[in-house]
């Protein structure tokens, strides 16, 4: 029986080791995924006002926001952070009950009940004001007091499968780490266009250009869309720079993202 004990002593030992290392690379990040099992519980019936994201991962702006979000999560713990990927399985009901028509669009819940509603890049102290929140004194102090960790330079490249105005696609996003910030960051989406819709691939296209979003080329099997620092379209949605390795990696894992 003594054996037994141990055995099982040493295999609990051995999965909370586990369980926090694994952690580890998400440490503070307290984003909460909803789809239809958990929207009840967690959105609903929250006890906390909540900040809910619906993004699409072959959105740029809604990767440029995951700093953003993942500073509230760490900074203001009455505050409930969650995301709806809308490219994820198992979320029809969200998409019938939520009026979604623009990536990212945030909702502010309190109650069980939208009190408010914006869409695209939106900076931290508007997301605190659309949910009507007044950071703590305390709050606010420990997050300024907070020591800054350095990146040792590391390059980050992260990649997911999702869709481009129902098309499949497939998104890169690289990242270049300095010490204190993100050096560079580089975004290509590969657009695959199905043999009955290439007669229409130009003017996808030429509606891209149109728009400023980064250079747009043509592929064999469709085309490619590549944003990187230069262009105006990343300048103009003034992305945090100073998201660590970590947070980054996270944030993005969190999204659906294979990171290496």
């Amino acid at each position: 029986m003594n054996g037994l004990r141990k055995n099982l002593a040493m295999k609990v030992a051995i999965f909370v080791v586990s369980a926090v290392l694994a952690a580890g690379a998400s440490e503070d990040i307290k984003i909460v995924k909803i789809n239809d099992d958990n929207f009840e519980k967690e959105i609903l019936h929250s006890k906390k006002p909540v900040i809910l994201e619906v993004s699409s991962t072959s959105c740029p702006p809604c990767l440029v926001m995951i700093p953003t979000l993942i500073g509230i999560a760490k900074n203001y713990s009455d505050i409930k952070i969650a995301s709806i990927g809308i490219d994820e399985p198992n979320i029809e009901k969200i998409k019938n009950t939520l009026p979604i028509q623009a990536f990212p669009t945030f909702f502010f819940i309190k109650d069980g009940r939208i009190v408010n509603q914006r869409v695209g890049v939106v900076k931290e102290p508007e997301l605190l004001s659309a949910l009507d929140y007044t950071p703590k004194p305390n709050a606010t102090q420990r997050a300024k007091n907070k020591p800054k960790k350095k990146n040792a330079h590391k390059n980050l490249v992260c990649k997911v499968d999702g869709q481009f105005n129902g098309l499949k696609n497939l998104v890169t996003i690289s990242f270049v780490f300095g010490d204190s910030e993100i050096e560079n960051v580089d975004i290509v989406t590969d657009v695959f266009v199905p043999p009955e819709q290439f007669d229409k691939r130009d003017q996808m296209m030429e509606h891209i250009r149109a728009s400023g979003k980064g250079e747009v080329t043509p592929t064999m099997t469709g085309f490619q869309m590549h944003i990187d620092n230069d262009c105006r379209f990343m300048k103009a949605m003034d992305m945090k720079r100073t998201s660590t390795y970590g947070e980054m990696r996270a944030g993005l894992e969190l999204q659906g993202f294979t990171c290496k």
